[in-house]
This record gives structure tokens, C-alpha cells and sequence, in this order.
């Protein structure tokens, strides 16, 4: 009876869980083991339904359990069947309650839909209402904050070594009328009226000039002539050009050759004419510091009280500034070397107006980049030299002229070779052609008559007994090379009579002019001494073949020389043609394009072939780092944009 009473209060307990409440059970109406079979069936389910996974499907099986229960043996069939239905009810209705609930959803759904589409319409109607400035006045405000942040937010710096001219930018100048005006004002309060030009034939003279090949063309002629008379006038003049971005080109004595000041872009020409002084000389030190304008025969005068004298010695009329620019070298350079080995430092302002000085006064420093040989030779591309220190000499004790002819200009160029191989130690040797010799006769420019043959002129400098003696192993090397004749100097006027006739070489062709509009073409190539013969006769035969007058002359000593043609209109492509071959050949023979009248504007496009066109990406990207604005003598050297077609020759 106890364990009866026990199972039947878990039973009780666990009816519970079908929701029977002990209210429900009337145990006296029932037989305790009726009552007990019903319980221990109803446990033995329950338990059954505890390892289930899922609570729903566990109280399922236990009404269905209950379902099976005989109405007879059920204590309390009413309570139990009454909750089966309920759940069977529930469950309908919740099934019923999901598919409403899925309903009501979805038209929600479909209504917020139209009613986004509705607002969205009406804000187009809106908008088409508008004024038709409000959207390009939006645009144009966020195009004008972009610039802004642009601008105050640092560009990442270019990531290459070198800039190919695919991925160069043109320049962008500014040469309005009203630019130049406004600019002009400056100028004046700079340097005065009176050194600003703009007279027409000023203008001109300062674009080209009769030898020069290249000359500016009618629109791109300068602006203003602007003449400034120090350092920081030049420096104050840059400031406002680079302000402004007006492109500026340098000019001293104005004797280039290649086209070098022949402005391309207008803008101004800054002539140095009053900067010619020599500011100082340390004669103890055997330098001098002169300013641009300084012709270096004048230098040579004043050097000449104090014993001393300054080697380089380009064509008459040459001054300093463009010896520096071009890195020009002349007779003397066979013994002496050229311009770039006479520099000791340069005072420079930079396209921004920055005054900088590249070095001190020491024969020799290791002391950083090398900045004033960068300057040497860049023709004012890179900065406008105002100031240079120039390493002078003692002047030697005794100098001497010898003259001798050959039968053909190869003999006379072998004659060469053998005296340079030979290691004699001459101050120059010059070659003139026989085309060249007539030249000189017909201009009467000399004092006497020539043999109109190959000719080669020597140059002696020492003590009186070494000029002697290297007169003699000359004469016996130009004797065995095949020289017909051989005199040389005894006297000063002697010497200077010798010559002459080397000095006038360019004049006496220039000469030649029959016409207003004949031209003179004036160009250079320096190749290895051993090639020397072989291109200096193929050159000679090309000019033969050409028709035109075209001489020979040159600083042989050091394979350097150069032809002298002139021309007409109608005959420029064929000089044209006669100096691509001379310069193509040059540089088949591992020689270069300009061994002294500098790159300029004709031989620039020559430099992919000598030196690659990685050496020269690799100058144009100096070219900008200097000048980002490309203001100083642009499209010089390299160019900084692409060429037009059928500009380049081809190779």
C-alpha cells in the first residue's frame, strides 16, 4: 500500500506535465491499481520521451500515448482527451496564425515599396523644377574643393630614376599679352626703363643670328630684351618670370652655333652685357672671377700685365657665359684641355630666383656633388650663371707657328696621328681644307697668299729650346706622312700672320655670301684619334657630291672638327642631309655628335643614339628637378615634349 501511495504521487507529479491538476483526480472513485497501471503506463512514455532531441516532438508522442489509453482504463479520460484536442487546436490555429502572419507581411513589404516609389517620383518632379544653374554650380563647387585639397596635399613623389618623354607633361607658360605687361611694370622697377628693349631689331638679333642655323621663329620671338646689371637683379627678374611662368632664354656674346638662344616658347631674352667686369684675381692663387659677359680675349689682355693667361680659346667674340654653357674648348685644347678643366666654381641663379654658389676656391674638393661641372655645358637649361671662377696660367716663354701642306686632306689627317702618337707635346693643331685655304685667299682677310691645299697648323709653347726641338720631330713626322712644304714662324708678326688665317676660317666662308639669303651651317663631331682620317675623307666627299661650298677645319689634336657650309633656301636639305650622315657617322665610330659648339637646338634628337635613351630620360628628369616649370631656355638639349611629325630625321 505504501509503494502504491509512492508510485502514485510520482505519477500525480508527473501528470503535471499533460496539464492535470490535482483537483482533477478523484483517486477514491478509481481502484488504486487501475489508477497504477494507468500511471505506470504514462511513466514508462515519459521517460521514453526524455532522450528525444526535440521538445515538441516529445510532447507529441506523449499525446499520442495518451490517445491510446482506453477510455475505461483512463483516470481521468475528460481532462486528458479534452487537452489533446486543445493542442490539436492550437496547433491548427498557430498554422493558421503563421500563414496570416506571412500574409500581412509580404502586403507590408509591398506597400512601404509603392510608398518609396511614390516620395522617390515626387523628388524627381521636384528637382526638374529647380533653376538649371543649381546642379553645374554644385558640380563646380566640388570641383573647386578638389583643386584646393589638391593643392595642400603633397603629391607623392615620382617613383623612377629616369622620365621618358611619353610621361613628360608640357610645359605650361604664360605669355598673354597681359602677363607681359604686368611683367614689364617689374622689370622696370628692377632694372630701369632704360635697360628694358623692345624694338623690333633688338628682338631679333637677341632669336638668331647669321651663323647660327636655328634662329626663333616670328611668334616665337622675345617679348622684351631685360639687361640686368648684378647677381640679384638676375635673381629678382627670375622671381618674377617664375611668379608669372614666363619662359626666359640667356644671352652674352651671342656667337652660338646649334641654335642655343633661339627663343621657342617667346617670354623674355636676359642679355648680360653690362655684367663684363672682372671682380677679382688672385694672382698668387692663379684665379680670377669675372662675370658672364666678359669676352675672354678681353680676360686675356688684362691677364697678359701680370704674366698670366687663360687657355681656352673658342671663336672670336665669345664670352664667358657661353663658354660656360656650351663647355666649349677651342685651339688650345689639345694641350691645355677645355672650358669644363679652367672652372673652378659658378655663382648661379636657379629658375626660382635662388642665388647659389657651387663651390669655394680650392683647386680640388671632394665635398659633394660635383654641382659646377652639372652647370658646365648645360646652356642654360639648368640655371644662369653670373659669376665664375677661372683657373689661369703662367704664360709660357716662348711660343712658335709652324705651317705645312699635304696632297690630300687623309694624308694631311695621318700626318695627325702620327704626331699624336708620337707624344709630342704641342699647344694645338688645327686642320684646314683646301676648299677652306681658297676661302681665306678669296676674302683677303689675311696679309698674304696661300697654297690652296690641306693644310695643318702647329702651335708650339715651352722654353725656347723645347719649341725648337719640337719643331724639328714635326717636321720630320709631316715629312714622312707626305708634307710638300713646311715653314714656320721666326718672328712674333710671323706668328701672328701664321695664324690668321686660322682665326678667319668661319669669316672667310661667311665671305662666300652672294646673295642675302644664302645661310651659313656651321657644325662639329669629334671621333677617336685612330678614325680621324677615315671621317674626315668620307665627309670631304660628301661635301664634293653635295654641289655646295662646304670647308674642313678643325682641333684635329684631339679628333675634333668641323664643317663649314653655305647654303640657300632651296639647298637646306641637302646641307641638312651632308651633316646628318657627318654626324651619323660620328657616332657609328663611337665618336659623338658635338665635341664643342654644344647640343642646342639641332643636335638633340642625336643623343638617343650616342649616349641611349636612358641617359637621356635620365637628363630630362635632372632638366625638371632644376627648372619643374621648364622656364630656363627650354626644348634645349632635350626635348620636354613630343616632336611633330617628320620633325626628327631619320637614322
Amino acid at each position: 500500500m505504501i509503494e502504491d501511495r509512492q508510485s502514485g504521487g510520482l505519477l500525480l507529479a508527473c501528470s503535471g506535465f499533460v496539464s492535470c491538476s490535482p483537483s482533477q483526480v478523484h483517486i477514491a472513485s478509481y481502484s488504486h491499481v487501475e489508477f497504477l497501471c494507468v500511471r505506470l503506463y504514462m511513466l514508462k512514455e515519459l521517460v521514453q520521451t526524455i532522450d528525444m532531441a526535440s521538445p515538441v516532438a516529445a510532447r507529441r508522442r506523449f499525446l499520442e500515448a495518451a490517445h491510446r489509453l482506453p477510455s475505461s482504463r483512463c483516470l481521468y479520460p475528460n481532462s486528458v482527451r479534452s487537452y489533446a484536442t486543445e493542442r490539436k487546436t492550437e496547433e491548427r490555429e498557430s498554422f493558421k496564425g503563421q500563414l496570416y502572419q506571412a500574409t500581412h507581411e509580404r502586403v507590408q513589404r509591398e506597400r512601404e515599396e509603392q510608398s518609396r516609389f511614390a516620395r522617390s517620383r515626387e523628388a524627381a518632379k521636384s528637382r526638374r523644377g529647380r533653376a538649371p544653374w543649381v546642379v553645374p554650380f554644385v558640380l563646380a563647387v566640388g570641383a573647386l574643393g578638389g583643386w584646393f585639397f589638391g593643392k595642400q596635399t603633397p603629391a607623392a613623389p615620382p617613383t623612377t630614376s629616369t622620365l621618358p618623354l611619353t610621361q613628360t607633361k608640357p610645359p605650361q607658360h604664360d605669355t598673354a599679352p597681359a602677363t607681359l605687361q604686368a611683367a614689364w611694370s617689374d622689370f622696370r622697377a628692377i632694372v630701369g626703363e632704360e635697360n628694358i628693349s623692345t624694338q623690333e631689331g633688338d628682338l631679333k638679333s637677341h632669336a638668331g643670328s647669321e651663323w647660327s642655323t636655328h634662329s626663333a621663329l616670328p611668334g616665337d620671338v622675345p617679348f622684351a630684351v631685360i639687361k640686368p646689371g648684378s647677381t640679384e637683379q638676375v635673381s629678382e627678374i627670375m622671381k618674377v618670370c617664375h611668379r608669372r611662368r614666363i619662359p626666359v632664354t640667356g644671352y652674352s656674346g651671342g656667337t652660338s652655333l646649334e641654335g642655343h638662344f633661339a627663343a621657342t616658347r617667346g617670354g623674355i631674352c636676359i642679355d648680360f652685357s653690362r655684367m663684363d667686369k672682372i671682380l677679382a684675381l688672385h694672382t698668387e692663387d692663379l684665379d680670377v672671377v669675372v662675370q658672364p659677359a666678359l669676352g675672354w680675349e678681353l680676360l686675356n689682355e688684362e691677364l697678359a700685365t701680370h704674366g698670366l693667361f687663360f687657355p681656352p680659346d673658342p671663336g672670336p667674340g665669345a664670352m664667358i657665359g657661353g663658354m660656360v654653357g656650351t663647355g666649349c674648348s677651342g685651339t688650345n685644347a689639345y694641350r691645355y684641355g677645355t672650358m669644363k678643366d679652367w672652372v673652378l666654381s659658378l655663382t648661379v641663379v636657379m629658375a626660382d630666383g635662388t642665388i647659389l654658389k657651387t663651390k669655394q676656391r680650392p683647386r680640388k674638393s671632394s665635398a659633394g656633388y660635383d654641382l659646377t661641372r652639372m652647370f658646365i655645358g648645360s646652356e642654360g637649361t639648368l640655371g644662369l650663371v653670373t659669376e665664375a671662377t677661372l683657373k689661369v696660367t703662367p704664360k709660357p716663354q716662348t711660343t712658335n707657328v709652324a705651317v705645312c701642306t699635304f696632297p690630300t686632306i687623309r694624308t694631311a689627317a695621318d700626318a695627325v696621328f702620327r704626331v699624336v702618337g708620337a707624344g709630342v707635346p704641342i699647344a694645338a693643331i688645327e686642320i684646314l681644307d683646301d676648299v677652306q685655304m681658297r676661302c681665306i685667299n678669296e676674302s683677303g682677310s689675311t696679309s698674304r697668299a696661300w697654297k690652296e691645299a690641306p693644310t695643318l697648323f702647329f702651335k708650339f709653347a715651352g722654353t725656347p729650346s723645347s719649341v725648337k726641338e719640337h719643331i724639328s720631330i714635326v717636321k720630320d713626322l709631316a715629312k714622312k706622312a707626305g708634307s710638300k712644304t713646311f715653314e714656320f714662324a721666326r718672328s712674333e708678326d710671323e706668328q701672328q700672320e701664321l695664324w690668321s688665317a686660322r682665326k678667319e676660317a668661319l669669316w672667310s666662308v661667311m665671305a662666300q655670301k652672294k646673295n642675302d639669303g644664302d645661310k651659313v651651317w656651321t657644325t662639329d663631331v669629334a671621333v677617336p684619334i685612330s678614325r680621324l682620317p677615315d671621317i674626315i675623307e668620307e665627309t670631304k666627299a660628301d661635301l664634293d657630291r653635295s654641289g655646295l661650298i662646304g670647308a674642313i677645319v678643325g682641333h684635329v689634336g684631339d679628333g675634333n672638327f668641323h664643317a663649314i657650309i653655305l647654303y640657300n633656301e632651296k639647298e637646306h636639305d641637302v646641307a641638312d642631309a651632308v651633316v646628318h650622315k657627318m654626324v651619323k657617322r660620328a657616332i657609328e665610330m663611337e665618336g659623338t655628335a658635338t665635341g664643342e659648339h654644344g647640343v642646342g637646338l639641332v643636335k638633340r634628337d642625336y643623343l638617343n643614339h650616342e649616349i641611349g635613351e636612358s641617359a637621356v630620360d635620365l637628363m630630362r628628369k635632372m632638366k625638371l628637378a632644376f627648372d619643374p616649370l621648364c622656364l630656363l631656355n627650354c626644348d634645349k638639349i632635350v626635348r620636354v615634349q613630343q616632336p611633330k611629325p617628320g620633325e626628327v630625321a631619320e637614322w
